[in-house]
């Protein structure tokens, strides 16, 4: 699992610690990535969570709405969309859902098809519920559930700022991530030196680490963008 300790080690070895000497203390690289880094990674793989919403309680209905309610996270953690929205099986039932699953292979075909059929009933009934997240933190759902009480949403959110949440096969690119902010960060501040001044004389004060964080930036973007790769597997026969 990632920590802080794995990425602040990743982000100082990769900028040439401890031969170069860096800018910034370590509280300041871990207080930068999580902020900033962290967030924006988020926005490209958040961390996906359910909470429980209780449409009858007043707290949770937005005042002069009758159709808004908060959500809110567990965590306290910014909340970026809201990704389903889902309720007891009665109103599938009323749209034609079978209640029981099936209990024999005979029964199969006829039980997808009532399935099918329900399914596209609710897609084009006037009684079918739809939602809408308005950030930061309100849900709109639409008809107003007068028969739902109880609703399970499902959401993204900012990643958990231990990381623990990263999972196991974007976690090299979150360091990389973190490793071009760091990058820019160190640039910008050196950008404001034209030399070192040491008891040898001045040194020049290479500036190309902000170019090379841009550079590095753009292509994790690119790649995060296409969202992951599915394993193939290809049978020889």
């Amino acid at each position: 699992m990632l920590n802080k300790s794995r990425v602040l080690t990743y982000v100082k070895q990769n900028l040439g610690f401890p031969f170069m000497q860096l800018e910034l203390e370590d509280e300041e690289i871990l207080e930068y990535i999580e902020v900033y880094s962290l967030r924006e990674f988020s926005y490209y793989v958040p961390e996906v969570k359910r909470t429980y919403l209780n449409l009858l309680v007043e707290s949770n209905k937005v005042p002069g709405r009758t159709n808004e309610y908060y959500i809110s996270d567990e965590q306290g953690l910014e909340i970026l969309n809201v990704v389903d929205l889902y309720s007891d099986s009665g109103q599938y039932m009323v749209y034609g859902h079978p209640p029981l699953g099936v209990f024999s292979h005979n029964e199969l075909r006829e039980w997808a098809l009532a399935v099918a059929t329900s399914m596209d009933v609710k897609m084009f009934s006037s009684f079918d519920i739809t939602f809408e997240f308005m950030h930061p933190n309100k849900i709109r759902i639409s008809p107003f559930p007068a028969n739902l009480r109880y609703v399970t949403v499902e959401y993204e959110r900012v990643q958990n700022p231990d990381l623990s949440g990263i999972p196991n096969e974007f976690q090299v690119l979150f360091c990389e991530f973190a490793l071009a902010d760091i990058m820019i960060m160190l640039g910008r501040i050196r950008a404001k030196y034209e030399n070192m001044r040491t008891p040898w004389g001045e040194i020049p004060i290479s500036k190309e680490i902000m170019d090379e964080g841009k550079d590095k930036k753009k292509d994790l973007i690119d790649k995060l963008s296409l969202g992951p790769l599915m394993n193939v597997i290809i049978d020889h026969g």
